[in-house]
C-alpha cells in the first residue's frame, strides 16, 4: 500500500467504485473517518465502498499524463496487475456518493446528469421506505438493494427496516409519486424542445431495476482520475470552461469531505458478503467478484478511463452540433444550385433546340437543295436525253428524206421497164 501520510500530487491519484451494501453495526460513527458527526446512530444504513489509487510512476504530466495518444501513464488501477498502489478504501453514505459525483462531471442538459439526478430523486435518501400493502394485505417496505456487479436496486422487504428481501406482486413503482422534473434552481430557461427531451429521460430513468441509472455510473466502478475535468458545479462549468487549475476539483477529497469514513478490511468483506462487491485486493486478501473490462489488455480496449470518456461525451456533442450545421447549410446550398441548375438546365434545353432546329432546318435545307441540284440535273440530263433523242429522230428523219431522194440504178431500170411495159400496154391498145 502507498504512504497515507505523503504528500501526494493531485493528479496522480486515482479512484474505483467496490459495491454497495448495508451496515446495521455503527462500524463507523467511532471518529475512524472523514468526521466523527452523523444523525444515523442505532439505524441500519446504506453506505458506497470506494477504493483511492496512487500512481508511483507519474512523470508530472497533469492531464496528458493518462489522455492523449503518447500519454506515458495508463489508468489501469481497478486491474489485478496494477502498478498503482492502495491508498485506502473508505466508505461513504449510499445517496452522498453518487450525489456528489453527480454534481461535478456532468452538464444540466446532458443525458447522464438528467438520469442521475432522476434516480436520485426517485430512490431519495432515506434508508426504507412504507409501508405499502400487497394484494394479500401485507405491509411491504422499499429501499436500496446491493446487486452483483456493483449496481443497486429498488427493493421490496417485509420489515421496517429493508434486511429481508421478499418477492411480491408489488415494487417500488406502485409506491412512488414523481414530483415532476427537477434538476435545481439553474433547470429555468430550457427550451420547450430541451425540456421534452428531459422529461422523457427523467421518467425512463425512474424505474425499480435502477437500469439507466447504473449505466451512468458505470464508468465508475473503472479507475478513474481524481481530477474532474472539466469540472461542473450542479451542471454549470465552474469559470470559463472547467479546465482551468483553479477550477478543478479533486473528486477524491469530495467524497473523503462528505461523510466518507475508513473502510478496512472487515468493512469490505461485508459488501463482498452481501454480494455486490467487484474484485479488489486490500493487504494480502482478493474480495469480491471480477467484472467485464477488468482483465482487458489495455486502458483503450475497457472503459476505465472515465474522464477520457467524458472528453469524447463532450467533442461527439460538439461534433453532432456542428455537423447539424453542415448539413443545413449543405443542403440550403443544394437546393440554391438546384434551383439554379433547373433554369441553367431549361436555357441549355431551349438553346440545344434552337441548335438542333437550326441544324435540323440547315440539314433539311441542304437536302432540299440537294434534292434540287439532283432534280434539275436529272431534268437537265433528260432534256439533254430529249434533245438528243430529238436530234437523233431529227438526223433520222433527215437520212430518210434523203434515202427517199436517192434512187439506186436498179430502182431508175424498173422504173423504166414498167414505163415501157404501160407504153406497150398502150399501143397494143391503139391497135386494136
Amino acid at each position: 500500500m502507498a504512504d497515507s501520510s505523503a504528500d501526494w500530487e493531485e493528479w496522480q491519484q486515482a479512484f474505483r467504485k467496490i459495491g454497495d451494501f448495508v451496515d446495521c453495526s455503527n462500524m463507523f460513527y467511532n471518529g475512524g473517518g472523514s468526521h466523527d458527526s452523523g444523525d444515523n446512530e442505532g439505524k441500519c444504513a446504506h453506505w458506497t465502498a470506494w477504493c483511492a489509487y496512487v500512481d508511483p510512476f507519474y512523470t508530472g504530466k497533469g492531464y496528458y499524463e493518462y489522455n492523449g495518444d503518447d500519454a506515458p501513464g495508463s489508468l489501469d488501477c481497478h486491474k489485478p496487475n496494477t502498478e498503482w498502489l492502495l491508498l485506502g478504501c473508505y466508505a461513504q453514505e449510499l445517496y452522498q456518493w453518487y450525489e456528489q459525483l453527480s454534481k461535478h462531471v456532468w452538464a444540466i442538459n446532458d443525458y447522464e446528469y438528467v438520469v442521475a439526478l432522476a434516480g436520485l430523486a426517485y430512490m431519495t435518501d432515506e434508508h426504507c421506505l412504507g409501508p405499502a400493502y400487497d394484494g394479500y394485505n401485507n405491509a411491504v417496505y422499499f429501499g436500496v438493494q446491493g446487486q452483483e456487479g456493483g449496481n443497486i436496486q429498488m427493493a421490496t422487504y417485509s420489515d421496517d427496516q429493508c434486511l429481508y428481501p421478499v418477492d411480491t406482486d408489488i415494487t417500488y413503482d406502485d409506491y412512488h409519486a414523481s414530483e415532476g422534473v427537477d434538476l435545481g434552481s439553474k433547470d429555468q430557461g430550457q427550451d420547450d424542445a430541451t425540456m421534452e427531451q428531459i422529461e422523457e429521460w427523467w421518467y425512463d430513468a425512474q424505474e425499480y431495476t435502477m437500469t439507466l441509472f447504473n449505466e451512468v455510473y458505470e464508468d465508475y466502478k473503472y479507475c478513474t482520475s481524481c481530477m474532474d475535468y472539466p469540472t461542473y458545479q450542479d451542471g454549470y462549468f465552474i469559470g470559463d470552461t472547467g479546465t482551468d487549475d483553479d477550477d478543478l476539483i479533486n473528486q477524491c477529497w469530495k467524497f473523503y469531505s462528505h461523510d466518507s469514513f475508513n473502510c478496512q478490511a472487515d468493512c469490505i468483506a461485508m459488501a463482498a458478503f452481501q454480494g455486490s462487491a467487484l474484485q479488489v485486493t486490500v493487504g494480502d486478501k482478493t474480495f469480491g467478484q471480477s467484472f467485464d473490462g477488468q482483465y482487458a489488455s489495455s486502458s483503450s480496449s475497457n472503459s476505465a478511463n472515465a474522464q477520457a470518456t467524458r472528453i469524447e461525451r463532450l467533442k461527439a456533442n460538439l461534433y453532432l452540433t456542428m455537423s447539424g450545421i453542415v448539413f443545413v447549410a449543405t443542403f440550403l446550398a443544394f437546393a440554391v444550385a438546384r434551383g439554379s441548375s433547373k433554369k441553367k438546365k431549361a436555357g441549355s434545353r431551349s438553346r440545344s433546340r434552337r441548335l438542333l432546329d437550326a441544324d435540323y432546318g440547315g440539314e433539311s435545307s441542304r437536302r432540299r437543295s440537294s434534292s434540287r441540284a439532283k432534280s434539275s440535273s436529272r431534268t437537265s440530263s433528260r432534256s439533254a436525253s430529249k434533245s438528243r433523242s430529238s436530234s437523233s429522230r431529227s438526223k433520222s428523219r433527215s437520212r430518210r428524206s434523203e434515202v427517199g431522194d436517192y434512187k439506186s440504178p436498179s430502182s431508175t431500170s424498173g422504173d423504166r421497164a414498167r414505163s415501157k411495159s404501160r407504153s406497150r400496154k398502150t399501143s397494143s391498145s391503139s391497135r386494136k
